[in-house]
């Protein structure tokens, strides 16, 4: 209980500090949020697919990865509001969300990594909150979720599966409370020059599976990032281009790099209506909702 409390009143000084530096909040109107639904007239969104003409049409990918970025509403999770807002604060993307997760098909069974659940890494899902202390904590029919799908080769998606089934199997991915606090400090850097914390170096494959391996203390968005980047090429190449380090990832740097396709927003309590909706309209992917 102790331990809870500290853990909350660091990260309220983190929210403290971020609200210092007079951050007002933008009054354009992200996606993944009520308003943006609400202005749509919609409690259901589907994006067209594919988003735009320049990215890769459906018929071209073999397979497809899939990220799901929450916007939860927690119903008692001080921790969990005080993220949310401290990110909204710090947002540079036109997309909300304070959590991210992967899977591999439509299925509402994604993996994801947060401090609550027990153990850290942990299957959630968005239409029965009781099997994740985290998901528990929100309110389901308040909280949304954007699915994006990311089209990779046969072999990523299978190097992607083999990572995920090794860290999830051998649990040897913990969610790390002191990089929360790096996290924050680059997002409030990231403010006023968006270079900051760049990685010093381009990193090969090999050296990305070595440091993987050995690492054992994430947050959500930086284990996720991990999978991606020794995972996928596009995603390793482009992180490397442009020195983006793995480990200071936000949840919406990640679905906003190239290749990576808005499905679908909901609550989470209308998740399965809206991956059902979504592959009524784009049948290639019925697949993957078995």
């Amino acid at each position: 209980m102790r331990l809870n409390r500290i853990k909350i009143f660091f990260s309220f000084i983190i929210l403290l500090s971020i609200i210092s530096l007079g951050c007002a909040s933008t009054k354009t109107i992200r996606e993944n949020t009520w308003e943006y639904l609400e202005e749509n007239q919609e409690y259901v969104h589907l994006y067209p697919y594919p988003n735009d003409a320049d990215t890769v049409p459906a018929p071209s990918a073999e397979k497809y990865l899939f990220l799901r970025l929450y916007n939860p509403h927690a119903k008692y999770n001080v921790g969990t509001v005080i993220l949310q807002k401290g990110l909204e604060f710090t947002e540079r993307h036109t997309v909300s969300g304070s959590h991210i997760a992967i899977v591999f098909d439509l299925t509402d069974s994604f993996y994801g990594l947060t401090l609550y659940a027990k153990p850290n890494l942990k299957i959630e899902q968005c239409t029965d909150t009781s099997t994740n202390e985290f998901m528990k904590s929100c309110d389901p029919e308040k909280s949304l979720q954007t699915t994006f799908a990311l089209p990779v080769s046969k072999d990523e998606y299978e190097l992607a599966v083999a990572w995920m089934k090794h860290k999830y199997e051998t649990q040897s991915a913990n969610y790390s409370i002191s990089d929360n606090f790096k996290m924050a400090g680059v997002a409030l850097k990231r403010m006023s020059n968006p270079d900051a914390k760049k990685s010093k170096h381009p990193h090969t494959q090999e050296e990305e599976f070595k440091e993987f391996e050995e690492m054992n203390k994430f947050v959500c968005s930086t284990f996720v990032c991990h999978v991606l980047f020794s995972s996928v090429d596009s995603i390793r190449n482009y992180m490397n281009e442009n020195l983006i380090d793995p480990n200071y990832a936000m949840p919406t740097d990640i679905i906003t790099m190239p290749g990576m396709q808005k499905l679908f927003t909901s609550s989470w309590q209308d998740y399965n209506t809206a991956a059902g909706q979504f592959v009524m309209h784009n049948p290639e992917f019925a697949e993957y909702l078995q």
